[in-house]
Parts: structure tokens; C-alpha cells; sequence
């Protein structure tokens, strides 16, 4: 995967130890963007792809518990 490619160069460039890639950047995006951010579960598990919560609930680490009960506007 390209993806892969361009995040290896920008590891690189930042000096970050921990492998990048494209299954890191939704993880992070799912959990530092959207659910930090107030995004209900809902939403992210639909824009991630992902049938039901427990998978979301899952692969997105939640760590607050009031984040589940949250329902998109």
C-alpha cells in the first residue's frame, strides 16, 4: 500500500520510533479526532467501516464510558 510508502517517509522525518501505518493513522484518527473531539460512537463506527460498537468500542481504545451513550445531532 502506498500509504504505507509516504508515512514510512514521514516516520523518518520526525523521528518517531513507532512504525507507522495506514491501520495507525484510522486508530488514531478515530480516537484523537473524532472521539476526543465529542463524535458519537455511531459516527465513528459507520465512518470507519465497522458494523457494531463493540468493534469501534474496541479499535478505538474509548476510554470514557459517556462517549457510548453519545448520539450524533
Amino acid at each position: 500500500m502506498k500509504v504505507n510508502a509516504y508515512l514510512k517517509v514521514i516516520q523518518d522525518m520526525a523521528g518517531i520510533r513507532t512504525k507507522l501505518t495506514h491501520n495507525v493513522a484510522r486508530h488514531t484518527f478515530a480516537t484523537t479526532v473524532l472521539l476526543d473531539n465529542g463524535v458519537a460512537l455511531e459516527v465513528v463506527a459507520k465512518l470507519l467501516g465497522h458494523s457494531n460498537l463493540s468493534t469501534v468500542q474496541n479499535y478505538a481504545k474509548v476510554t470514557h464510558p459517556s462517549k457510548i451513550n453519545k448520539r450524533a445531532a
